[in-house]
């Protein structure tokens, strides 16, 4: 505690003073953000709480829930919500019933619990054919039914709630409730948006949409470079997409950043805050701009912090804090399972796992005690289990575990031998002005505008020393925590979303000290509090260009196409290349890789497929890019006119053919053309070809006479993957009888592979007979026969194989 007037007080106010003026600078220099579709949906919401609050003496709680169900259903988005509570129930029953009490957590850690066994389940599943709405609406549905009556106890309990009128509480936790409230109807109904993000476009929508129409993901690392990457959290998302589409996935992901609203609560809690300080630390944290970028597209970060979260109150508990020796085993245990599914959803989990570590050997007393060697044991087989998978699988398809970083080390053949960086834009590191750089030039740390990072941080220093000198232990292991997290990873790359677990521990620290009378006069508490939450929700879409609310796109579907049609019509682009691309085959991408959705597969010429790159860029001349275009079965091209070198542009405008158009995207069709590998095709000579005698060759007529023991051939080389035409001119020599159209294919060692053949019947008239072939994988050439089926004679005037 720190009583006023004595040194330690007057050190935080000292702290405190100098904040404000570095604030105060700070905001000299910004120009004032004009008001954005967020802050005004924020601002209805709140008055429409308000007002019901006022009116019904309801719990805003409840009040919120009755609003956002109506919203549902206003949006016509009642399925999504209803799939991702469904989920949500599952989840937690499927958690309660896997701790099996054994550990005092509350709903929100079985849920977790449960939600990352589903996603690994899934993730495990993607690997077979078998992903279908029916298989994940049975593996939703067993949990509920084996698990009715606390599935009952649940419902009952939500309605108490619901039949309940507002309690006697203080009116500033009335207030806080329903500005919390606000913002989940925010988060909620920026999930109701259509998705235009880049990382989800790309990935993160892509994968549960890939699963959905081939009912399993390829892991296929050539084509897609983060095909093996850790995505415990788009295995969960995927659930939910199969079941209800694009707005579950973001719907569940929103509610990953709600539910880390509710952790902080829980958190600060524990920590010695009062309910009061526990609603401001849910409150500063929802209206970081940061925390609102997570929701405004498909992000993992939020689903990421949420395991991260819960896992590292697990391991604080694992102290003298808890005083019971088994539940800090317990805890021990949780804790494994918890980081494992951290480890499984986001690679940068390693960076913040020898900071937790340090903080469980600081406690080594603790729980050193009998049964530890078993609950390690456990703990360790948790941690593997839950966060193993994607490094050992992508350790055996790549052969690096962390593909495609640290390449240098593990030198997988499918990326070169050098570590992938980061982007240099963000910088690494830390300096004594990071904390301002990151308020004030927040784009050196985010793709983001000034003011990405929240405002919250020109407090952190006062809050910071004012946990240091108040002695709270609980409060100083978080502040460690947090520190360390974001010291480790910045290490490796400044960037803002892979420290989200630090914003979410900082808002414990900030709200502790800064709502305790003791420290600071309640008057001055609230008066830093409410200009933090309203400076925040000034600058809410600072950290993304993605979170608009636009009306007419949440009121209807045509509202709908029209904003993706205006906004990015490359999603329109992709429902018109599924309408047309019938056999699934391969697209080529030549814009932004945001294909989310397509059939088939998208071949990327950039980094996420190096190999195709290459090869696109060594295509100087059409007739290379057409074969390199063939190689690989693309039929259709989606082009941005204004992203390409001309000289790449002008090749593939002359091998394609324009068939839509969206603004400066082109989606054009690979021309369709035949180029004749033989030589002498109409045998104006026997150069390139092999008779076997007594076969004959009629120089002036131009006419082949063989039979199937004495053919005509001739070797071309091909490539593999690709389809070619192989046809004959042909007829009887003499008497009726039946000819072939074979060729045979073989290795690089000269080795015969197998044979396609097919047989016709001879007439007395010139006839043309085809036949489509597929090189096999492992051919590099064919040899082409002119030859008769049987004994008898035939007559060939002329043969063909083209590409």
């Amino acid at each position: 505690m720190l009583p006023r007037y004595d040194l330690k007080y007057a050190v935080v106010l000292l702290v405190l003073l100098a904040s404000t003026v570095v604030g105060v600078y700070g905001f000299s220099t910004l120009e004032l953000a004009s008001m954005n579709s967020g802050t005004r949906t924020l601002l209805l919401s709140v008055a429409v709480l308000t007002a019901l609050t006022v009116f019904t003496r309801r719990p805003p709680v409840t009040l919120c829930l009755g609003l956002l169900a109506c919203l549902s259903i206003a949006c016509a988005q009642a399925w999504p919500v209803i799939v991702v509570a469904v989920f949500a129930l599952s989840a937690t029953v499927l958690g309660r019933w896997m701790l099996r009490q054994a550990t005092s957590v509350d709903w929100s850690v079985h849920l977790l619990v449960g939600a990352g066994t589903f996603g690994t389940l899934t993730g495990l599943a993607a690997y077979v054919p078998i992903n279908y709405p029916w298989l994940y609406g049975a593996l939703l549905s067993l949990p509920l039914l084996l698990g009715h009556k606390h599935l009952a106890s649940t419902g009952r309990e939500l309605l108490r709630h619901i039949q309940a009128t507002r309690s006697a509480q203080p009116p500033l936790q009335t207030g806080l409730d329903v500005l919390i409230c606000s913002f989940a109807c925010l988060y909620v109904l920026v999930a109701f948006m259509p998705e235009v993000g880049h990382d989800a476009l790309a990935m993160h929508l892509f994968v549960p949409s890939h699963l959905a129409q081939r009912h399993q993901w390829s892991f296929d690392a050539s084509t897609y470079v983060w095909a093996v990457m850790p995505m415990l959290a788009d295995w969960i998302y995927s659930i939910v997409y199969m079941l209800a589409g694009e707005t579950a996935a973001r719907l569940s992901n929103s509610a990953f950043t709600l539910l880390l609203a509710w952790q902080i609560r829980n958190m600060t809690l524990w920590a010695g805050g009062s309910a009061t300080s526990a609603r401001w630390a849910s409150l500063i944290f929802l209206s970081t701009p940061l925390a609102f970028a997570e929701s405004s597209s498909l992000h993992i970060e939020s689903a990421w912090t949420a395991f991260m979260m819960a896992g590292t109150l697990a391991i604080l508990k694992v102290s003298r804090f808890t005083p019971d020796p088994r539940e800090r085993l317990s805890q021990l245990l949780l804790a494994g399972v918890l980081l494992g599914f951290a480890l499984a959803t986001k690679a940068v989990t390693l960076s913040v796992l020898p900071v937790l570590l340090v903080i469980l050997l600081l406690q080594l007393k603790a729980w050193a005690i009998p049964g530890i060697a078993k609950t390690l044991l456990l703990g360790s087989a948790g941690l593997t289990l839950a966060g193993a998978t994607p490094y050992l699988s992508a350790g055996y398809l790549t052969g690096n575990p962390v593909f495609p970083f640290f390449n240098a080390v593990f030198h997988s053949p499918l990326w070169p031998n050098f570590n992938f960086e980061p982007p240099a834009t963000f910088g690494t590191g830390m300096t004594w002005d990071t904390l301002y750089r990151m308020v004030f030039k927040s784009p050196q740390f985010i793709e983001g505008r000034v003011g990405a990072a929240g405002f919250q941080w020109l407090l952190l220093p006062t809050a910071a020393v004012a946990v240091l000198l108040s002695g709270n232990r609980k409060a100083l292991c978080i502040l460690l925590i947090g520190a360390g997290a974001m010291f480790m990873t910045f290490h490796s790359t400044a960037y803002l979303r892979y420290v989200f677990p630090s914003f979410a521990l900082f808002s414990v620290i900030l709200a502790l000290p800064f709502s305790d009378a003791r420290i600071f006069p309640r008057s001055l508490a609230i008066v830093a509090g409410a200009v933090l939450v309203l400076t925040n929700t000034r600058f809410i879409q600072a950290a993304t260009y993605y979170g608009d609310i636009n009306p007419s796109a949440l009121s209807s579907q045509a509202g709908r196409d029209a904003y993706l049609l205006e906004r990015l019509p490359i999603r329109k682009m992709v429902d018109t290349v599924n309408a047309l691309n019938s056999g699934y085959q391969p697209v080529a991408v030549f814009a932004s890789p945001l294909m989310a959705g397509l059939h088939g597969d998208a071949l990327y010429a950039s980094w996420y497929n190096l190999k195709w790159k290459n090869a696109f860029d060594a295509a100087t001349s059409p007739l290379a890019l057409t074969q390199h275009l063939r190689q690989r079965q693309v039929k259709w091209l989606v082009i941005d006119l204004k992203s390409l070198p001309q000289a790449q542009l002008d090749r593939l405008l002359t091998v394609s053919t324009s068939y839509a158009r969206l603004g400066d995207l082109d989606l054009r069709k690979l021309n369709v053309t035949h180029d004749e590998r033989l030589l002498n095709p109409e045998l104006s000579s026997l150069e390139g070809w092999s008779l076997t005698s007594p076969s004959t060759y009629d120089a002036s007529r131009k006419i082949l006479t063989v039979n199937v023991k004495t053919p005509a051939t001739q070797r071309v080389e091909v490539t593999p993957g690709l389809t070619y035409i192989n046809s004959v001119s042909a007829r009887c020599a003499t008497t009726a009888t039946a000819g072939r159209v074979q060729a045979n294919w073989m290795d690089d060692q000269g080795d015969f592979i197998t044979a396609s053949i097919e047989t016709f019947d001879c007439t007395k008239q010139w006839e043309t007979h085809e036949m489509s072939v597929v090189a096999p994988a492992n051919a590099t050439s064919v040899i082409i026969y002119a030859s008769g089926h049987t004994d008898t004679p035939l007559e060939f005037k002329s043969l063909s194989f083209r590409q």
